[in-house]
């Protein structure tokens, strides 16, 4: 009797550790983020550090606002993310700024001029249309929030525009990428979301 007993419970003890060896999991681990080196991929772009190491961007004089590509890099085991339930697809990176500015109600957004061939003259015409006026106060972020991961490189862009009252300031640029952790049976299609693991990477940038 107590040896049918501990065939019984040593059978159960088989079947329990097969099931929980076929179920895979995907934690996110191996997964990298970080900003690339001068926080953009094109040499011509790259900003370069101040003694204490914190980027350095000159604000355009002539412009209202400053634009500049902000790069980083998006990884799983140096290579780009391939997940159970999106594969290879590109993956969301969300960004954030410290800085803000107020558009104030009645505040010219944009300039608009129509530019056209006149064909009895042969000429080419430019018009001033009435300006772009906002309609309401809205607050206007410094960073475009959320962007891709290119499919075969990782790389992941978004752009900044810093205006000039902001000309020694400190920009505080933070990426984050959020992993949704799954697990699905070995050999099957249907996945299941049990959580979510958070990957951030954060940078400053004086403004001159």
């Amino acid at each position: 009797m107590n040896k049918i007993k501990i065939t019984y419970v040593l059978l159960i003890f088989f079947i329990f550790s097969c099931t929980k060896n076929n179920i895979i999991t995907d934690n996110g681990d191996g997964i990298s983020i970080e900003f690339l080196e001068g926080l953009n991929d094109d040499l011509n772009y790259q900003l370069s550090k101040d003694s204490n190491g914190f980027y350095e961007l000159t604000l355009d004089r002539s412009e209202n606002q400053t634009i500049q590509r902000i790069a980083g890099k998006l990884l799983k085991n140096g290579d780009p993310i391939e997940d159970l339930w999106s594969g290879p697809q590109p993956k969301k990176v969300n960004w954030e700024s410290n800085l803000f500015w107020w558009l104030f109600e009645g505040e010219t957004v944009a300039n608009v001029t129509k530019t056209y061939l006149n064909s009895f003259t042969g000429e080419l015409v430019y018009v001033n249309l009435p300006p772009l006026v906002n309609w309401k106060d809205v607050i206007v972020p410094t960073i475009n929030e959320s962007s891709y991961s290119g499919r075969e490189t990782g790389i992941v862009n978004t752009v900044i525009a810093p205006i000039q009252e902001m000309i020694g300031d400190t920009m505080k640029i933070k990426m984050t990428y959020i992993h949704s952790i799954t697990q699905k049976e070995e050999g099957s299609i249907f996945f299941e979301i049990v959580g979510e693991r958070v990957f951030k990477d954060s940078t400053y940038i004086i403004l001159k």
